[in-house]
């Protein structure tokens, strides 16, 4: 079940615990990104475009493997060592991203605060943002109150930044902006087309054959394995 409050008991229950293939769609940060986006997903009760996962990553061979940890998914092949790892992720409207260095030809330079260089990818499509929950919540409490201030999370553009390259400095920032940038009506018509975050990790994570995908700043056109169990580590 998913909505803000419907996670939000879960990770309660948990940090108090009782005794007893699609094509990708996510967006991942390197150090100095940051994007703007208005969610789609709503924050209420059974809104299916912003749940919580499990994934297990791994090694295997010369490759990194991405694997849902749900009922319906074989995990056999999971080493007894690995952890899952746990995510919330929902769909947005990525109006862009700044980028703090140029890796691809159509990014546009702007000058950011203080004359610094930034450089802008503009997406303007729908977008999965999956981040960690962070040590003591802190990452998924930062939308909890953007969800609290607007009474529900698609009233407005969001901002997530990440900071940070190592296991101890990374951190991530959600804040509520007053950038004043609209969805297009035509890609609002087709919000309901859009599958449910559970349904699109099964469909994108349900296999041992399946690759990790790049968190090559935000880049949806390349694949670099390494980084993305980078991600993991640091969320």
């Amino acid at each position: 079940m998913g909505g803000i409050s419907a996670i939000q008991n879960r990770v309660e229950e948990s940090a108090n615990p009782q005794t007893s293939q699609t094509t990708g769609q996510e967006v991942f940060f390197k150090d100095g990104d940051q994007a703007f986006l208005t969610p789609v997903a709503t924050g209420e009760e059974n809104d299916l475009l912003l749940d919580e996962v499990y994934l297990y990553t791994y090694r295997s061979g010369n490759r990194w493997i991405n694997l849902l940890k749900d009922d319906d998914v074989d995990a056999s092949d999971v080493p007894d060592t690995v952890r899952a790892s746990h995510k919330f992720a929902f769909w947005a409207y990525v109006h862009d991203i700044m980028h703090t260095e140029k890796r691809f030809d159509d990014w546009e330079e702007v000058e950011g605060p203080q004359g610094k260089k930034l450089f802008v990818q503009h997406i303007n499509d729908f977008r999965v943002i999956p981040l960690g929950f962070g040590r003591s919540n802190y990452i998924w409490n930062q939308l909890v109150d953007v969800y609290n201030d607007w009474g529900a999370l698609n009233k407005g553009v969001i901002r997530v930044k990440r900071t940070g390259t190592g296991m101890y400095d990374t951190s991530y920032t959600l804040t509520a902006t007053a950038r004043n940038t609209d969805v297009p009506a035509d890609k609002l018509a087709s919000v309901s087309d859009l599958t449910g975050i559970k349904a699109y990790y099964k469909d994108r994570y349900g296999q041992v054959s399946q690759t990790t995908p790049s968190s090559e700043g935000v880049s949806l056109d390349t694949v670099n394995t390494d980084t993305l169990l980078e991600n993991d580590l640091f969320n």
